[in-house]
């Protein structure tokens, strides 16, 4: 990667999102009765003159709906090797995530190098994904499951890879993630890395019940909806099944919310 991304670019860093709040990632739900539905979340300013601010926006609000979506897969896991229908949301929860780095990564290849790679590795050299404790989770019981694993989840954990690598040769197409960079230990990750990536993505760790999940995660689907219906991703992919997911992100959103309300209604 250049020295252009050493330094981050002033760019904005409000988003107008507030803290993700959920519990640790083999900790339940708490009981509550629903809530009283909140005002809807505000729409992000600043960002129709600013593929900066953009960029910005997208890559905070994909990754909170994204690490939503891992505490969906840890609730769905367990059960998946007995029962086809937690195998079937497993392979769907994973096109949803697939959808959202597509989302998330939607920025040029400038604003990913001088805002986003640049606060993350000031934030720490090493900064990297695999450090978020609900995939971490997602990881170990997925590990679990690949032996039970059919078709459907096995075709979506392959597209997810190569979701992963498009965007990644988009956006560095001649460097390393932070964390290969470095030179740390991929395999070796503490509290104190876990840490870093719940503050760098305003993820707090509370005791929270279901509604709220459940009305945390429908506000931010909405946002995402609004802002690409608004401003459609001018990304397109040569590859099918990358493209296929990116027409679907509407779609999967809409269901995932719907999958949401469904577990959490009585």
């Amino acid at each position: 990667m250049t020295a252009v991304a050493d330094a981050p670019r002033q760019a904005p860093t409000a988003t107008g999102l507030p803290p993700l709040r959920l519990p640790m990632p083999d900790a339940g739900f708490a009981d509550c009765a629903p809530p009283r539905r909140r005002p809807p979340l505000p729409p992000p300013v600043g960002v129709e003159a600013d593929p900066d601010a953009l960029g910005w926006y997208r890559w905070m609000l994909g990754h909170h709906v994204a690490v939503c979506v891992w505490r969906l897969l840890c609730d769905q896991l367990p059960a998946a090797p007995a029962d086809p229908a937690a195998g079937d949301a497993v392979a769907e929860l994973y096109d949803a995530y697939s959808a959202l780095l597509l989302y998330s990564g939607s920025c040029s290849p400038q604003t990913y190098a001088t805002v986003i790679r640049a606060r993350m590795k000031a934030r720490h050299p090493a900064f990297s994904g695999t450090w978020a404790r609900d995939y971490e989770q997602v990881s170990e019981l997925l590990g679990r499951f690949r032996p039970f694993a059919g078709e459907r989840v096995k075709r979506a954990l392959k597209t997810n890879r190569l979701v992963h690598m498009t965007v990644a040769k988009r956006l560095v197409p001649q460097g390393k993630s932070l964390l290969r960079e470095s030179g740390m230990d991929p395999t070796r990750t503490v509290d104190t890395d876990r840490d870093r990536f719940d503050e760098f993505f305003g993820v707090d760790r509370a005791e929270v019940c279901r509604h709220e999940f459940a009305d945390q995660l429908a506000d931010r689907v909405r946002l995402v909806l609004d802002d690409l219906a608004e401003r459609p991703d001018p990304v397109r992919y040569d590859n099918a099944d990358v493209a296929r997911l990116q027409d679907a992100l509407p779609d999967l959103l809409d269901r995932l919310v719907s999958f949401t309300t469904r577990k959490v209604t009585p």
